[in-house]
């Protein structure tokens, strides 16, 4: 399985550096996909090409705070991240929003299997990339049994 983190505010082309407006917000991430590569290979891309979607075996994990979404513990990420390895599904495509969010066409279109929301907070969604790159390491290593959970 691979992660693939989609920064929908990219609409084109690759999402790098140049992506995060603040440097400390991209070196952070990538700390934390570097460190989520052992467990599942891991890259960054700009939006999510909606005429992919349906051509591959995919879960597209939407972070949103509107209507519908879904708060999650760290070990309840870790549980939905079980049942996917458990399947043939080759990819989860990660898809965070814009400084507008998603309106509900794009939702309707992206068709997503977890709408995924870290509370009540507004977060500016390069901190958003940083909080979902970190949740899922976390969740790496709750099923892996290593001490990054427990000791924080």
């Amino acid at each position: 399985m691979k992660i693939v983190f989609h920064l929908d505010w990219i609409r084109s082309g690759k999402a790098d550096a140049k992506s995060f407006k603040h440097p400390a917000a991209y070196e952070l991430f990538t700390e934390y996909t570097k460190r989520i590569h052992p467990f599942a290979p891991c890259e960054l891309e700009g939006a999510l090409q909606r005429k992919t979607i349906g051509k591959t075996p995919l879960k597209i994990w939407v972070c949103d705070r509107g209507t519908g979404s879904r708060m999650l513990s760290s070990e309840d990420l870790a549980r939905r991240l079980t049942q996917i390895m458990d399947t043939s599904t080759k990819r989860v495509s990660l898809v965070i929003g814009g400084p507008d969010g998603f309106t509900d066409p794009e939702m309707t279109e992206l068709q997503p299997d977890l709408r995924w929301c870290f509370g009540p907070l507004t977060l500016p969604h390069e901190l958003a990339a940083v909080v979902a790159a970190e949740q899922l390491y976390r969740a790496f290593t709750i099923l892996k049994g290593q001490p990054y959970h427990k000791g924080h």
